[in-house]
């Protein structure tokens, strides 16, 4: 292989260690949407299944189907979208999605009412995120329609937190938003049992507040760092490697990869890494990102290739490197939080961006 991620279970089920320090497993709904973000969506689900998870979301309906077909005995949440049309296949296979404005529930009630069924769903609301859900201006004339629905059964209710990790004060008015919508939505309707909003962050630092679920997606993987998920630690579960392909010693001062961007210099050391940014690595990275190689941060020079990438080695290195030696890109060494602070984004984002011709390797170690 010239590159691949390598998936640790182990530090997953560490990372479940973690948020079972906060909430029990019962309440804990694993985010596992796109493809667990990069890590691989039925391997994840599977290995959380064995730690006792039982509770899923993801974004969309083929998502949520392909996890009912290997394990139907779980609970699945579709936190995205779902098209009118396929309400029905989704509801018949046990899975829960939501409705977001009336126009959905009215739907929901007609074709309820000629197939004489009842759907299960939960309602979406807008506390801040500003995203999808019903206003708070709309409650009390959604409480009166549910309340009168025959083929709408709410189960539950939820909102998204638009910046726990950043805003305090904007999170507390989300909290009191969404209490405050939850018993105007729910008076007198006994079938709505589950109420959650916290999302990774939210868990983490607004805990007082947590009610019958946590939705986690960034904490499970360890995409965080120490500092801001203080005392909790979680370690990375994704590891990029790759393999060192060409190894040159310039006898002069010459131009490394495209658009001239980096002179090499005579008698420096330069190694060509199998890896680009058709595989993930951003090309943000040239001529300022870096791989961990032999206990040394070796600098990316140049820019980042469609497949290929050129690193200037330390001379400590320069005769002890060798082809087919790996280099890594992130994770025990190298935090993917420092990669995309480095190109200036988020780690979410570089996760999920690592592309499916890399392959991914799982191991407990």
């Amino acid at each position: 292989m010239r590159c691949w991620a390598e998936i640790n279970i182990n530090n997953l089920y560490s990372n479940v260690d973690e948020i079972e320090k906060i909430v029990a497993k019962d309440k804990i709904i694993a985010v596992i949407k796109a493809d667990a973000y990069g890590h691989g969506m039925l391997e994840i689900c599977n290995a959380l299944i064995k730690k006792g998870i039982k509770n899923f979301a993801v974004a969309t309906s083929d998502e949520a189907l392909k996890i009912k077909e290997l394990h139907d005995d779980i609970m699945v949440l579709i936190l995205g979208p779902v098209e009118n049309e396929y309400m029905d296949l989704i509801a018949d296979k046990n899975i829960y999605f939501m409705v977001t404005d009336f126009e959905e529930i009215e739907y929901l009630e007609k074709t309820g009412k000629e197939k004489g069924k009842t759907t299960d769903v939960f309602i979406k609301i807008d506390t801040g995120m500003g995203r999808v859900g019903f206003q708070e201006s709309e409650t009390e004339k959604l409480n009166e329609i549910l309340k009168n629905s025959s083929h709408i059964n709410p189960i539950g209710i939820f909102s998204h937190f638009s910046s726990s990790d950043s805003d305090k004060d904007y999170t507390k008015l989300q909290e009191s938003k969404f209490k405050a919508m939850c018993e105007k939505i729910s008076s007198g309707i006994s079938s709505i049992k589950y109420r959650h909003l916290h999302n990774s962050f939210g868990t983490l630092k607004f805990q007082d507040s947590i009610e019958d679920f946590v939705r986690v997606g960034i904490i499970l993987y360890g995409g965080v760092t120490d500092k801001e998920t203080a005392p909790y630690k979680f370690k990375p579960v994704m590891s990029l490697f790759a393999k060192i392909s060409y190894i040159k010693t310039l006898k002069e001062d010459s131009f490394i990869s495209y658009g001239n961007t980096y002179k090499g210099k005579a008698g420096k050391t330069y190694a060509t890494v199998s890896i680009g940014y058709a595989d993930g690595v951003r090309r943000d990275l040239s001529n300022k990102g870096y791989v961990f190689y032999k206990g040394y941060k070796c600098e990316i020079v140049g820019r980042v290739c469609m497949d290929q990438l050129i690193i200037l080695l330390p001379e400590e290195l320069k005769n002890e490197a060798k082809k087919g030696d790996v280099v890594e890109f992130f994770g025990e060494n190298i935090s993917v939080v420092e990669v995309a602070d480095l190109c200036n984004t988020i780690s979410y984002e570089i996760l999920c961006g690592i592309s499916q011709r890399v392959p991914r390797i799982y191991v407990e170690k």
